[in-house]
């Protein structure tokens, strides 16, 4: 049930957008301990982003999971893995993309007709 929605300012071709999916969904599938099943990436390109005062390539993401995430170690585990993908097959540096970590309740997210919970 992880969700990785990504946001960035840049444009990228189909193909190049499956290889990063693809990617994020096994890497963070195996950080989460999470069935591959299970994961979403969601992936917009080419968004107006103005990130410190430019438009340089940048970017926000958001990462929701039951589990997995929250605790600062966990939280820069993850992120030490993701940055660096991002950077491959986008151009974008660290300092130029944020991630949000929201750890939900299995109350806080359904699937196939019901919650996790």
């Amino acid at each position: 049930m992880p969700v990785f929605s990504i946001n960035v300012n840049v444009k990228v071709p189909a193909e190049k957008q499956n290889e990063i999916l693809k990617e994020l969904s096994t890497v963070l599938g195996k950080l989460l301990n999470k069935p591959e099943q299970y994961m979403c990436i969601h992936f917009h390109e080419d968004q107006g982003i103005l990130y410190a005062g430019t438009t340089e390539p940048a970017g926000f993401a958001v990462l929701k999971s039951i589990g997995g995430v929250g605790s600062a170690k966990q939280n820069n585990a993850i992120s030490a893995v993701v940055f660096p993908i991002i950077e491959k097959h986008l151009g974008i540096p660290g300092n130029r993309l944020y991630i949000e970590f929201v750890n939900l309740g299995a109350a806080d997210i359904a699937y196939n007709g019901q919650t996790f919970a």
